[in-house]
């Protein structure tokens, strides 16, 4: 299966580098106390992942799902609408300080093409989008057929880039694509399992599916914000967010929310949203659930070196490839703490908790770049791995790739990615209906560049 399972700064203007609004709230990031030869290597890295979207967005402005990371690339293939979306930021991105791997203006004609094949070429059902279709017919592919989740990154992906790149065309596209999501209709009936609860989508016979998006975590905080700020008759309940449940375990000793869920449910909304800065309702601090997922998960991989000769060195369990049944095929797998764990190793997953964790991400890293035996840095960064195995992935998975993109750009640039989606207009106004509330803090994100503290045992 590609892509992702369905599991329950100072901010620089491109035109001028001038400082944008709002600096006064930005706190400083864990990575202003790297060294210069490991921020020259997380550059590097972020360079790659960002030219990950700048190769694999095909002629329609759509952008793959997933691409060799060794040899040669495939020309055609499935793309996906959560892709896409990171791909208009990593494309606005790379057009940015300090990277410049194109034209602002060469990027927004990107973006623009996107938006336009994404609005003019495709299906959509009250605004919600497929998740993924074909590079070259524009066939939908994939059991939900419309996904909330993928249209989420789409629309998120849009109108962040049209904000910081300022282009009030590409604004007008973004905001025409987020009009016509009604987010109300993809809610859940007036049952209590799934009440005012956004469902995962409908698959091919039209009908809804079973699941809704009743976790509160990191992987689709961002949603509810979106669909919270959307315009009256459209938007989801304010009271949506309490209706959220944390579904608490235990992992490596440490309890936390989500626990039986791989790292990536911890990363990609948090990508988007600083909630260092704006507190949640209720009592569950998801950027605090975040850094002891990371912990736990580190944890856990060492405690299976015993049985995985890959977890002796690497560490990393998140939904992605692992060795097939067959030498010629890979097989996509939802890899958590608490299983399956075949000694695969997920290093780009690892990097995209940087901000959590740095040295032990770093360490990780650098195991990888000295790695002899087998041959992990590819094109696009470095593949999941498999020593018992003696095994690597073939391929780079396009989110994969974008979680670690914005993951590093926040870690680099003082959360300029977060800044700009906390400034957009219906990002602003879903915080507030959803009662987040926005605080000061003080400069606290460089103790997260040392090792992680002891966090909270289990009772």
């Amino acid at each position: 299966m590609p892509g992702r399972a369905m599991a329950n700064h100072l901010r620089f203007n491109p035109r001028n580098d001038r400082a944008a609004p709002g600096e006064g709230m930005t706190m400083p990031s864990a990575g202003a106390t790297l060294s210069p030869a490991d921020r020259g290597f997380l550059m590097r890295l972020q360079r790659q992942t960002l030219q990950y979207f700048i190769d694999n967005q095909v002629p329609s402005g759509l952008v793959l799902d997933r691409q060799c990371n060794h040899g040669a690339c495939r020309s055609e293939g499935l793309c996906s609408m959560a892709a896409t979306g990171m791909g208009f930021i990593a494309i606005a991105l790379a057009s940015a300080p300090p990277h410049r791997l194109l034209s602002r203006n060469s990027a927004a004609l990107r973006i623009r093409s996107g938006l336009r094949a994404a609005m003019e070429r495709l299906p959509h059902d009250h605004g919600a989008m497929p998740h993924f279709t074909h590079s070259t017919t524009n066939a939908v592919h994939g059991a939900d057929v419309f996904s909330t989740i993928e249209t989420a990154w789409l629309v998120a992906g849009a109108l962040w880039a049209s904000a910081f790149l300022e282009d009030s065309g590409l604004e007008a596209l973004a905001n025409h694509l987020y009009e016509r999501v009604d987010w109300h209709y993809w809610t859940g009936p007036d049952y209590h399992s799934a009440r005012g609860l956004i469902r995962h989508g409908k698959g091919r016979d039209g009908q809804f599916l079973a699941c809704s998006w009743d976790r509160l975590n990191g992987e689709t905080a961002f949603m509810y914000v979106l669909a919270a700020g959307a315009r009256a008759g459209c938007a989801v309940g304010n009271d949506s967010w309490q209706r959220l449940q944390p579904f608490y375990g235990t992992v490596a000793g440490l309890r936390f929310s989500s626990a039986d869920l791989g790292l990536f449910v911890f990363q990609y909304g948090l990508d988007l949203l600083d909630l260092r800065q704006w507190q949640a309702p209720g009592k569950v601090d998801l950027h605090e659930e975040a850094r002891v997922a990371t912990q736990a998960n580190y944890q856990a991989c060492r405690e299976a070196s015993e049985r995985f000769a890959t977890f002796r060195r690497y560490w990393g369990l998140s939904s992605g490839d692992g060795p097939g049944d067959s030498a010629e095929e890979d097989t996509y797998r939802c890899y958590t703490p608490i299983g399956p764990v075949d000694g695969t190793a997920h290093l780009m997953a690892a990097l995209a908790s940087v901000q959590h964790s740095p040295t032990t991400v770093l360490e990780n890293l650098y195991e990888a770049h000295r790695e002899h035996g087998l041959h992990t840095h590819g094109r696009y960064g470095f593949s999941n791995i498999n020593v018992d195995r003696s095994w690597v992935a073939r391929d780079m998975v396009g989110i994969d790739a974008g979680a670690a993109a914005l993951a590093l750009d926040n870690f680099l640039m003082d959360n300029r990615v977060r800044q700009v989606f906390q400034e957009i207009p219906c990002v602003s106004q879903g915080l507030e209906r959803l009662g987040f509330r926005r605080v000061l803090q003080p400069a606290v994100a460089h103790a997260e560049a040392a090792e992680l503290p002891a966090a909270r045992k289990a009772s």
